[in-house]
């Protein structure tokens, strides 16, 4: 409760975007996330980062995810930032990172929508409505951005929930009855499900639309269609890390119907150092970084 309270208390989207324009100019950042996995399924990964601004920072996020917790009734996931001083390495805390890991995810799709977006306020969709998809509503809804929400989800009464979160803040939000209902027409889609397979049809999202793509975090998963990636003016959080484990994009390059080139950072378009290429519809494909859990937890324990 202590964490979520003093994440409420943060500007979380300009602390994030602070933070990637230090990383893109080289005043913080990290290695791609190490992972392993266990003879018993357990995936645990590592994610050591710095940052020079806004805070000082050094750390490294560790995070488990364990799915025979499922049917302990336990989260499948949990999560720890460890702080440690910048000048001498001496521990100084460490934060629980199941809630900061949300709030940072979704404060960074309020920066790419922002930023990229032809449409930033208007017709929103969310696919999926578990912990991400409750994340990103907030979000979105603190920064004023949705007018209108479609939600859908596979478990329809996650999603009618999340209808009834949004309608209890003000948003007027509707049951979509599939993923093509929901993103047809929408200005804003934000994906959080972690599907193995692209959701919907490419002709389904509107020309000059903006997409989050939250949940296909590996490289054998995805969530947007290949041609859609095509179209596409692709931004990422980081490219090094996108080449190693963004399943949307990686699937679409293996298909040959999408390239490397031109694909950016967000930190680097906050800097105002690229523009992203010309594309039907712009999106940002969100994996997680680091330096975003270091710098958050950094900004909580100093709060």
């Amino acid at each position: 409760m202590e964490v979520e309270r003093r994440l409420a208390a943060l500007d979380l989207p300009e602390l994030m975007a602070a933070t990637l324009r230090a990383a893109a100019a080289g005043e913080g950042g990290g290695p791609v996330r190490s992972a392993l996995t266990t003879g018993e399924g357990v995936w645990l990964a590592a994610m050591p980062a710095w940052s020079a601004a806004p805070h000082s920072s050094l750390g490294a996020k560790l995070v488990v995810a364990i799915p025979g917790n499922a049917a302990r009734g336990l989260p499948t996931h949990r999560a720890v930032v460890v702080l440690l001083d910048p000048l001498t390495g001496a521990p100084t805390a460490w934060v629980e990172a199941e809630a900061l890991t949300r709030a940072r995810t979704a404060a960074v799709s309020v920066v790419a929508t922002r930023l990229l977006a032809r449409r930033a306020r208007g017709r929103h969709a969310i696919l999926g409505a578990g912990a991400q998809g409750s994340a990103h509503l907030e979000a979105f809804a603190r920064a004023g951005l949705p007018q209108r929400l479609a939600v859908w989800s596979r478990d329809r009464d996650r999603a009618q929930r999340l209808v009834g979160a949004a309608r209890a803040l003000g948003i007027a939000a509707r049951l979509a009855e599939t993923a093509d209902d929901a993103v047809h027409g929408a200005d804003v889609i934000t994906t959080c499900t972690g599907s193995a397979e692209p959701l919907f049809d490419a002709a389904s999202v509107a020309d000059g639309a903006h997409l989050n793509a939250i949940g296909a975090c590996v490289a054998d998963k995805r969530e947007l269609p290949g041609r859609l990636i095509g179209q596409s003016a692709l931004v990422v959080d980081d490219v090094a890390a996108a080449r190693a484990e963004a399943g949307d994009i990686l699937l679409a390059v293996a298909e040959g119907i999408a390239s490397w080139d031109g694909i950016v950072s967000l930190g680097e378009v906050l800097l105002e150092r690229v523009t992203p290429r010309g594309g039907r519809v712009s999106t940002f494909v969100s994996l997680g970084l680091g330096v975003e859990d270091v710098a958050t937890a950094a900004a909580l324990v100093g709060s």
